[in-house]
């Protein structure tokens, strides 16, 4: 089980950093300026990783809520039978 508080520091910290890895990216297109390939390798893997992680997340977590509601079906189609 995870800690309540690494979950909320999780939760603030990830679309904060994302934001700032945007908007230093945005403001260096705006002004010309070229960044460091080290830094665009960062700020690249950490905003994919991140926006992945949570995008399997909600598959998964959606499969899961298909994969019930099918199981409820066929257990009341399976129950309507022997009740005929």
């Amino acid at each position: 089980m995870e800690n309540p508080i690494v979950q909320i520091i999780r939760a603030i910290a990830r679309p904060a950093i994302s934001v700032i890895f945007a908007a230093v990216i945005a403001q260096a297109v705006i002004e010309g300026i070229t960044l460091p390939e080290w830094f665009l390798g960062l700020a690249g893997t950490c905003i994919l990783w991140w926006f992945g992680e949570r995008a399997i997340t909600h598959i998964k977590a959606k499969n899961a809520n298909n994969f019930d509601t099918l199981v409820n079906k066929v257990v009341t189609a399976i129950e309507s039978k022997k009740d005929a």
